[in-house]
């Protein structure tokens, strides 16, 4: 097992576990988000070829419609 936190809440998940599989157990939404690992943007195209790594820090920001 591997620590990740994510949006400030430490998580634990197994090794080798891609970007998209935390997000799909999250219930995380996959569209109108945008996801930094360590402070970099991951493209959505590579959320699924995205292993993390021990004490990653993830970033998921969701955009709002306003008015």
């Amino acid at each position: 097992m591997i620590t990740i936190t994510m949006n400030l809440q430490k998580l634990e998940v197994p090794e080798n576990t891609s970007l998209q599989q935390v997000l799909e157990n999250s219930r995380t939404p996959s569209s109108g988000i945008a996801v930094a690992i360590n402070e970099q943007i991951i493209p959505k195209s590579e959320w699924s070829s995205q292993l993390l790594k021990n004490n990653d820090q993830l970033l998921v920001i969701q955009a709002v419609q306003g008015g």
